[in-house]
């Protein structure tokens, strides 16, 4: 009788570490990461939004009246939708449907946008970290009215949008992205 009551209470013992190990584990999860791999994410976050605003200028340099069909095309493959990390978001009559905010993030991040704050976070989305950014547009360019017909000629001041980006937040010991 007391060889079966000290295995029960040892088995007891057992599961409670595998239960204690187990939520530490998933608590590491929660846990944002450091400081400096935020930074580091930041930094990429400016060099991509660099990139896109010059692929952007040069677009509007080559749109014209004659060939705006093909400039809608081109920015929608370089922002197609399959691309989860930067994306052109308005709800001022956008191109497509898909050019809707779709998250919390964005929905916030787009209000702010049109009263011309950009909005930056670290947020876990499926388990994996990402430091995340909107940046304000405004009709600054002519070219923008020839694509949105609802546009007012520009360059105006209007708020109309924000480019959305999303940069994986590297961890150490973690392989993944």
């Amino acid at each position: 009788m007391r060889l079966r009551k000290l295995v029960s209470y040892g088995i007891f013992v057992v599961l409670l570490v595998i239960g204690f190990s187990f939520t530490g584990i998933a608590r590491a999860f929660d846990y944002p990461p450091p400081t400096g791999q935020v930074a580091i994410a930041q930094q990429t976050s400016d060099l991509m939004f660099n990139t896109l605003f010059a692929a952007l200028t040069q677009e509007f340099d080559e749109t014209t009246p004659d060939n705006v069909e093909q400039g809608k095309h081109s920015i929608s493959l370089i922002f197609n939708d399959q691309n989860k990390d930067m994306r052109l978001v308005g709800t001022v009559d956008p191109l497509r449907e898909s050019d809707r905010p779709r998250d919390n993030f964005e929905r916030q991040a787009n209000a702010l946008a049109m009263a011309g704050q950009a909005y930056t976070s670290v947020q876990r989305v499926n388990n994996q970290w990402y430091y995340r950014r909107s940046i304000p547009l405004s009709n600054f360019r002519a070219e923008c009215a020839l694509c949105h017909i609802n546009f007012k000629p520009g360059p105006t001041p209007d708020q109309v949008g924000a480019l959305m980006l999303r940069v994986p937040i590297k961890q150490q010991g973690n392989s993944k992205k």
